[in-house]
């Protein structure tokens, strides 16, 4: 069905926000924290492999502290992914390049379960589905029988250094199937998780919108917040969800007070829960010395 997109004033936006019941807010909420501790289960993941286990309590808390810097500082996961590398660095005496190695493949594993979910939504959007199933296998076939290429590229995109040794952890890492299945799982679970929350919101404003639709829209979100130059992708990330949902039949009443709940949970509430874990957990001092660089 598709929706005349009229310009709503604020004071009906916010009449639609008081209207939302807060068990969905609750539930949004606990998917996106139970997402961040996959995160940092599936870091402990690797880090046990490399030979260098901490808590996983204190894993979470880096992360979590990480996810903060990353919302403050301009360019998506750049400043929280150093902090995290430096952090781990100084708790374990892992070299800088060993730690780096164990981030990059994190992003590596990331790599497959993302390609499912793109094709999910390629599956519901696009009306030719044979072409999509054969470019997915392609990819999946270079990510895996390219591995190498693989790394090199996403290295020089994400303009990561790391040392000959870091290298050669990162094959390592790959021939341990515990950790490679594992991690890809764990990925698989956040992103699934990523899509289970933007259901939950939706509901919360009475829409019920099909799964294929919510996989496209998450994808979306995905490669805005990826993709955006300013911090935790303010303003580009709200008006292009915004805009995606509009497309997609969306009326802008619903599609706005979406949006602002949505970065509620995944950018307001994540960089005032993460600050204070940074303030508490001595992340202040970690920065300062990379700064101080």
């Amino acid at each position: 069905m598709v929706f005349e997109n009229l310009v709503q004033s604020s004071s009906e936006y916010f009449e639609v926000l008081q209207r939302v019941p807060i068990h969905y807010l609750l539930l949004a909420i606990a998917t996106y924290y139970l997402s961040v501790f996959l995160f940092a289960l599936r870091w402990k993941l690797i880090l046990d492999k490399i030979g260098k286990s901490l808590p996983l309590i204190e894993l979470l808390k880096i992360f979590m502290a990480s996810i903060f810097i990353n919302n403050v500082t301009p360019t998506s996961r750049s400043g929280g992914e150093i902090l995290r590398i430096t952090w781990v660095s100084k708790k374990t005496g892992l070299p800088l390049g060993v730690s780096a190695a164990g981030v990059v493949y994190e992003r590596l594993l990331e790599a497959i379960p993302f390609l499912f979910l793109m094709s999910l939504a390629g599956f519901y959007v696009l009306p030719s589905k044979l072409p999509l199933l054969i470019l997915l296998l392609l990819a999946v076939g270079v990510v895996w029988f390219k591995w190498d290429l693989v790394v090199n590229i996403l290295l020089r995109v994400t303009k990561t250094k790391i040392s000959q040794e870091g290298m050669e952890e990162l094959a390592r890492l790959r021939k341990s199937t515990l950790v490679t299945v594992g991690g890809i799982a764990l990925s698989t679970a956040v992103w699934v998780l990523d899509v289970i929350r933007f259901k939950l919101i939706t509901m919360a404003f009475g829409l019920s919108l099909p799964w294929g639709l919510l996989f496209a829209i998450s994808v979306v979100n995905m490669f805005l917040g990826l993709m955006s130059f300013t911090p935790g992708g303010v303003g580009i990330t709200e008006g292009g969800l915004v805009g995606t949902m509009v497309h997609f039949g969306i009326p802008t009443l619903f599609a706005v007070p979406i949006a602002l709940l949505e970065r509620f949970i995944s950018y307001v509430l994540s960089t005032l829960v993460g600050f204070g874990v940074f303030l508490l957990s001595g992340g202040s001092e970690i920065w300062r010395a990379l700064k101080s660089r």
